[in-house]
């Protein structure tokens, strides 16, 4: 989506945050890019020093955000290394326009985080447990009662990203509606008919909007952000490479690949062994 995020503000107040509750957030954009640094944990950073354990992380913050996309709700969850995180989906006018992620904690009740779990994923890792065991002793605990709290204060940091412009976006509420529908949908079949009746639209004016705010024709947009979809699957998911297509809302494998190699410069097998 087209926002503007102003970066070094919203640094600086996770970084007051961090400084002040021990809490570790990061921000991400409706498309689930990093919007900001984020700070780990002396588990965490070792947790992703080897490229497959980094890999798994990012893989877990991906599924979890689009759960809570699909939501529109908090969603906490056990991490891949055992560990407490919370993604909260940043809301405007009904629509996500980020994510907001808190963790890198233990939880009071053992929910979801112990060192059971710890030790689990350790043994998986086949990493030293005496070592990793006391980094993990060294994360902040969190009960029901501080985390009700944290969720209330995050609510309010929210709504400040809103009040003091550090996020704003360059268009209409329309066109990002309908943005959000076609990234909810890649996977269907998208039709410009059924975009206009959903938003009371004639084609000309669907048309138009989209050369006026996108500076693209609406098929080439849809077939950019599939493609875009296929790119993360092939870096971060060891599906088949037909199945990738499909998932991506390509009909068609034969097209597929054509599409890909042309907007890419290269072929879907030839783009995951490269990466």
């Amino acid at each position: 989506m087209n926002y503007f995020f102003d970066t070094d503000k919203i640094n600086k107040l996770l970084d007051d945050f961090y400084l002040t509750t021990g809490i570790a957030v990061v921000f991400y954009d409706s498309e689930m890019n990093l919007k900001v640094k984020t700070k780990h944990s002396q588990y965490c950073l070792c947790i992703r020093q080897d490229s497959t354990r980094k890999r798994n992380c990012n893989r877990s913050n991906l599924a979890h955000m689009k759960e809570a996309a699909q939501s529109k709700k908090t969603v906490c969850y056990t991490c891949h290394a055992g560990i407490m995180e919370t993604i909260i989906p940043v809301i405007y006018e009904e629509t996500i326009i980020g994510f907001m992620q808190i963790g890198q904690f233990r939880d009071e009740n053992g929910e979801y985080s112990s060192s059971e779990k710890v030790a689990l994923a350790l043994e998986a890792y086949k990493l030293p447990s005496d070592q990793m065991l006391r980094l993990y002793e060294e994360l902040p605990v969190v009960s029901d009662e501080k985390f009700e709290a944290l969720k209330k204060i995050m609510r309010i940091l929210i709504k400040s990203l809103w009040n003091d412009s550090l996020i704003r976006h360059n268009r209409s509420m329309l066109s990002v509606k309908i943005e959000q529908y076609i990234s909810e949908h890649l996977k269907d079949k998208i039709g410009v008919e059924d975009i206009c009746q959903r938003f009371f639209l004639s084609k000309n004016a669907l048309y138009r909007l989209f050369e006026a705010e996108f500076d693209m024709p609406i098929g080439r947009y849809i077939l950019n952000r599939r493609i875009q979809l296929s790119v993360d699957a092939l870096r971060n998911t060891g599906m088949p490479i037909a199945t990738i297509a499909a998932e991506c809302g390509f009909s068609d494998y034969n097209y597929f690949i054509r599409a890909f190699k042309k907007q890419m410069g290269i072929t879907p097998l030839q783009y995951r062994k490269s990466n």
